[in-house]
């Protein structure tokens, strides 16, 4: 009988056809691609992001089904159904989950001359005296179980794609079978062999979806997913050739919406202290155990040490919180920690002063007051003349216990004749440079001789005056040494000069300071009047109006 041969037919393992397994991989590599464009940077919170760890969906599915098999045309079915999906707490690019679905398949069942002697034989014309001539509206009700496996792509996405795939169990009941003509004892004249068991078959199925989040709760979506099916009754009739094998075997995709809410989601993504809900409404990222990457974790910013936890330097002093911290144990919330009106960013990278301490060297005089009169904050005696600043009348000019810590009288007047340039005699124009007689040093050594502070006074004077000048300091030095120490030796004289001048009021923003060494003589190096030449400091105007 042809119900032995649809049993055979039945038994056979079909294959996706080629054009669905070329659809479903452009889909893979469309999510490659956009996966691999997605930003390595940090994802602040985002309104309709899930948390995916550890969450459950419950999903309400309709879809429109589409056959293709002998009978194949226009027509589509429906489906309705539901689809559970549980997305791994360690590993939320991976789920777990089912669908149920309900529908049918819609067909009509006409002749065509291809099909010949079978069509003939199924539908013999003393049962189906129109079979030949007219076509037949007909459908097969199907029910299906699907156990997948989900890959999601883009899981902590406002919009998530995913692949799903898995093994699926299926009743069928073709309304050809279910409709046959029946004999008196009530036996299909038909399908004399069917059984019960026969309207149940297993098959792969699998596909792609798109997840768009309302809420935090509830995504929109669509589906597309094709049923691989191994049996040749879906249809109730099969077309096969001389060797028993079915020339088109049946099949049918699903395609259509999902409607989704989600449960048990992680309440703390990142396992940093703070919940999701309370991360979102401080703008935090609730997928990141540190929002800002400076290297402090969100809790310890907000609830331990009072930090925005947005921003890696609280106080915009130019000090990164965590340096606040960690190397200087200043308050990464005050741009003056000891409150001398000195910023700390100031007091460790300009004045080399204590940040949390008003007075550095503790000699009774503010760190802030030496700086205005000119002596130096880190030592109690700046000019070396063992009489602290705070009781050196002259603190700059080594002098006496007798006069106060200034200098013995002279019993002569001396006249000084200072530079020209100073007393804006000469004009220094965008372009040129200086270099004052007198600015000496210890010898192989960066420290000013007091003798030379007066004439960086003046210096300090007319940079004072001219506000808009900007000034490179440049050393340079004889050439006894090697070249490597008396550059070195050049730039520790520029910056010593550099630091004199800002202690003298001078904005650090107005000068920089380079050294050349022995690179750049004015006289020659084989006597002393042509070194002694060659070692000076130059002000390089390098702006002015």
């Amino acid at each position: 009988m042809l119900m032995k041969k649809f049993k055979q037919i039945a038994a056979i393992k079909y294959s996706l056809p080629t054009d669905y397994v070329l659809l479903l991989w452009v889909f893979v590599a469309f999510c490659a691609s956009q996966a691999s464009s997605q930003e390595v940077t940090p994802r602040y919170y985002e309104r309709n992001t899930l948390y995916p760890n550890g969450v459950l969906e419950i999903g309400a599915l309709g879809m429109f089904t589409k056959y293709f098999g002998e009978f194949s045309d226009e027509r589509f079915g429906y489906t309705i159904g539901m689809q559970s999906r549980y997305l791994m707490p360690f590993l939320p690019e991976l789920g777990l989950g089912f669908r149920i679905a309900h529908g049918t398949i819609d067909y009509n069942r006409r002749f065509r001359p291809k099909f010949g002697d079978d069509f003939r034989r199924q539908f013999p014309v003393g049962l189906y005296p129109d079979a030949l001539d007219f076509a037949q509206s007909r459908s097969t009700k199907y029910t299906v179980f699907d156990p997948l496996i989900f890959i999601n792509i883009f899981p902590r996405s406002p919009i998530n794609y995913y692949v799903f795939a898995g093994y699926s169990v299926m009743a069928f009941y073709p309304q050809e079978i279910e409709s046959a003509p029946l004999s008196n004892q009530g036996i299909r004249l038909n399908y004399i062999d069917w059984k019960d068991e026969d309207n149940f078959s297993t098959h792969w199925t699998g596909g792609v979806g798109m997840d768009f989040y309302i809420s935090r709760r509830v995504s929109i979506g669509a589906q597309f997913a094709f049923r691989n099916i191994q049996t040749d009754f879906l249809d109730g009739y099969a077309q096969i050739d001389e060797n028993g094998i079915p020339t088109l075997p049946d099949n049918f995709i699903e395609s259509g919406i999902k409607l989704s809410a989600y449960f048990f989601n992680d309440d703390d993504v990142d396992n940093d202290g703070i919940d999701n809900e309370t991360e979102e409404k401080m703008g935090l990222n609730p997928f990141s155990v540190d929002s800002d990457d400076d290297g402090m974790s969100d809790y310890d910013e907000i609830y331990v040490y009072k930090t925005n936890a947005l921003s890696n330097d609280t106080d915009f002093d130019g000090i990164p919180d965590i340096v606040e911290i960690t190397k200087y144990f200043t308050d990464p919330t005050k741009k003056d920690t000891d409150d001398d009106s000195l910023s700390d960013a100031d007091e460790v990278a300009i004045f080399f002063t204590n940040p949390r301490a008003a007075d550095t060297d503790t000699d009774s005089l503010p760190d802030a007051e030496e700086i205005r009169i000119g002596t130096n904050p880190i030592t109690p005696d700046t000019d070396g003349d063992n009489i602290p600043d705070a009781l050196d009348k002259c603190p700059k000019l080594s002098g006496l216990n007798t006069y106060d810590g200034c200098p013995a009288p002279q019993k002569f007047d001396t006249l000084i004749v200072r530079d020209t340039v100073i007393r804006e005699k000469i004009t220094i124009k965008e372009g040129q440079s200086y270099s004052p007689f007198g600015i000496n040093f210890e010898t192989a050594k960066a420290e000013i001789k007091p003798e030379s502070e007066i004439i960086l006074d003046d210096v300090a004077q007319w940079l004072k005056k001219n506000p808009s000048i900007i000034v490179e300091i440049r050393g340079h030095t004889d050439a006894t040494g090697t070249a490597e120490a008396n550059k070195s030796l050049s730039e520790l004289r520029a910056l010593e000069v550099m630091k004199y001048l800002i202690l003298n009021g001078i904005s650090a923003k107005r000068l920089s300071a380079v050294g050349y060494g022995s690179s750049k003589p004015i006289s020659d190096n084989t006597t002393e009047k042509g070194k002694a030449k060659n070692r000076r400091i130059e002000f390089f105007v390098k702006k002015s109006d």
